[in-house]
């Protein structure tokens, strides 16, 4: 698990210029499953419906954003409470997958693949959406608009970045154990994993941390009619960047 540029490139360098992708470690682990797509925002309309609560990301700027299906942008707890609630309905161990599980899934199985895509290399525009494609479609492609990796996974590494259970430690991978990693004990932000929204961030092994509690601020609807005054709109609950996906894993 980690950046393994140093191990096979002809100049020893790694592929990614951050320090917390390394050191390279061995990683066991039990067997998973998880998500072939991100939750999508018809997924996560049922479970806030469910919950008698409005739907998230109501407001007018991000409507492009919130097709049914694209990935619903979500906080961290709304990503660990719908898998939860997907547990209890289901009577299955479905829960946010770690960090280590998620690399796993994107790497197809582990093997050495620098992207998450179904050749292991980025090729925009036909296995990864390029910018035409994205700005065409409204900022987010739908969850299935491009060829899912070797292991049949979509969209890792698309247009979203994905929570993972994990706190976040820039060191932590010099202390990893090698069965199961979950990441430390407490934290502060969140680690991240994905397409952080510059060019190359789709690396298998690319770690961003991200705060928990990062959400949609609440937004001004101006009147419509005349005389209509403009009215602020709350957050509804779990309400967060579109960026913000996840897909949940079956342990």
């Amino acid at each position: 698990m980690g950046d393994w540029g140093e191990q096979v490139s002809a100049s020893k360098l790694p592929f990614d210029g951050s320090a917390d992708s390394k050191p390279v470690h061995q990683v066991k682990l039990s067997s998973f499953s998880i998500g072939k797509f991100p939750v999508t925002y018809a997924e996560f309309d049922i479970f806030t419906a469910s919950l008698g609560l409005p739907k998230i990301n109501q407001a007018t700027a991000i409507q492009n954003y919130r097709k049914p299906n694209n990935p619903a942008g979500v906080t961290w707890q709304g990503a660990t409470d719908y898998c939860k609630w997907l547990a209890d309905i289901t009577g299955k161990p479905f829960a946010l997958p770690t960090e280590a599980q998620w690399e796993y899934a994107a790497r197809s199985g582990g093997q050495r693949h620098v992207y998450p895509t179904d050749n292991g290399k980025r090729e925009l525009g036909r296995n990864l959406p390029d910018a035409d494609q994205t700005k065409s479609a409204g900022g987010l492609t739908e969850v299935s608009d491009f060829p899912p990796n070797m292991a049949g996974i979509y969209y890792m590494g698309a247009n979203v970045h994905e929570w993972v259970a994990d706190w976040y430690d820039p060191n932590y991978y010099a202390s990893s154990p090698l069965q199961d990693p979950k990441g430390p004990a407490t934290g502060s932000k969140r680690v991240v994993r994905g397409n952080f929204g510059t060019g190359g961030t789709e690396m298998t092994f690319k770690r961003w941390s991200w705060d928990a509690e990062n959400r949609m601020k609440p937004w001004k609807k101006r009147g419509t009619m005349p005389g209509e005054a403009t009215r602020e709109i709350p957050v509804t609950k779990y309400s967060a960047s579109p960026e913000n996906a996840f897909r949940c894993a079956q342990n």
